[in-house]
């Protein structure tokens, strides 16, 4: 093996190493700096007494690809694109 030849493997001994090094460094950072959250966001829909939708509650996680609709009597829906189902069903007041 000629010099030329030892000096090309030590150069890419030297980067595969520093290259793991660096490609591991994000596990010391802290778990909420590495995942942006997503978080649910209010949809704004304002319809007038009598007109469907009036009352309820409207929320999306874009990110997440889901959705969360609270009737106006307190029932929960969910839905992650294949419609409302319900999740929680709010007690009728005696």
């Amino acid at each position: 093996m000629n010099l030329s030849n030892i000096g090309v493997v030590l150069c890419l001994a030297a980067g595969v190493t520093s290259f793991s090094s660096y490609a591991g460094g994000h596990r010391k950072e802290s778990q909420g700096d590495r995942h942006v959250q997503s978080s649910m966001q209010r949809v704004a829909v304002r319809p007038k007494a009598g007109e469907p939708g009036y009352g309820w509650q409207y929320f999306t996680d874009a990110r997440a690809g889901s959705a969360v609709v609270i009737s106006p009597s307190g029932n929960y829906y969910h839905s992650q694109g294949d419609g409302l189902k319900l999740v929680f069903k709010a007690s009728e007041a005696t």
